[in-house]
């Protein structure tokens, strides 16, 4: 029997970051990042097998459930300057930064920062999921361009993370639309040098789906080239969401993690 979930609270009344209450003493932080058009509410299931002595916090990013009327951002850089501001404002304890797709583009840049700036939040390890490594082509550019219909048509014949009753409501779908369309451009325009981009001090664990057609489990290996100290890959049964089928495994390897340092 999973635990009883516990109130979700904004450490430090900060926006930013949202987890379950009563956890800031544990000796060790989560921070997961969501994947494009995802908000907090996608890592709740993570509460039940996460513990006492892990404080999970995930990034409650502009445009989305208790941060709806803001707009959405469609570049990293201000998404990034948020979250190191409000991890700033925490006392530092050893970390480990999650990011799904999106969020693991995110991740990353967020743990380059925090390196580059010696900060004592910079990760012990950096859990990529589902992305590709900086430097991959993108296949998103010819969503931008499209009609709302068109738009929520592609997304519904690329990914399989978008609830059905969501895509058939074209209403309810024209309210998401300007947030997913932000992420989208976000995820296209990200095209960063890999020769310039850092490699972080820290391990690297790249998770994925075996079959997942946006970030094929072989594509997940060049994660490696980014990191001076260990690189794992772990492959899990499904498609591009298949963290979502079962989240008590993928969240054991997450925290299994903490063994890389």
């Amino acid at each position: 029997m999973q635990p009883t979930a516990s109130r979700w609270v904004q450490p430090g009344q900060d926006r930013w970051l949202t987890g379950p209450a009563g956890r800031s003493a544990a000796p060790w932080r989560l921070l997961c990042i969501p994947h494009a058009g995802g908000g907090a509410s996608a890592f709740r299931p993570w509460e039940a097998f996460t513990g006492p002595d892990v404080e999970l916090l995930v990034a409650q990013l502009p445009g989305r459930e208790s941060r709806f009327p803001e707009p959405a951002l469609d570049r990293v850089a201000p998404v990034v300057d948020g979250l190191a501001t409000a991890l700033g404002r925490l006392a530092p304890k050893p970390t480990l930064i999650f990011g799904h797709s999106m969020g693991a583009m995110i991740g990353y840049e967020l743990a380059a920062r925090l390196v580059g700036e010696a900060s004592p939040h910079a990760p012990r390890t950096l859990i990529v999921s589902g992305r590709t490594a900086p430097g991959s082509s993108s296949t998103l550019g010819d969503l931008l361009g499209l009609d709302d219909a068109g738009f929520a048509d592609a997304l519904a014949a690329r990914y399989d993370g978008i609830p059905a009753a969501l895509l058939a409501d074209r209403e309810l779908m024209a309210v998401f639309l300007p947030t997913l369309r932000a992420d989208f451009r976000m995820v296209a325009e990200y095209r960063p040098d890999p020769a310039a981009c850092p490699r972080l001090p820290c391990p690297i664990l790249a998770l994925g789906g075996a079959d997942d057609i946006h970030a094929a489990p072989e594509r997940l290996t060049a994660w490696q080239d980014f990191t001076t100290a260990g690189f794992m890959r772990e492959i899990f049964p499904g498609g591009h969401f298949y963290l979502a089928a079962d989240p008590a495994w993928v969240v054991a390897r997450v925290l299994a993690a903490r063994s890389m340092v």
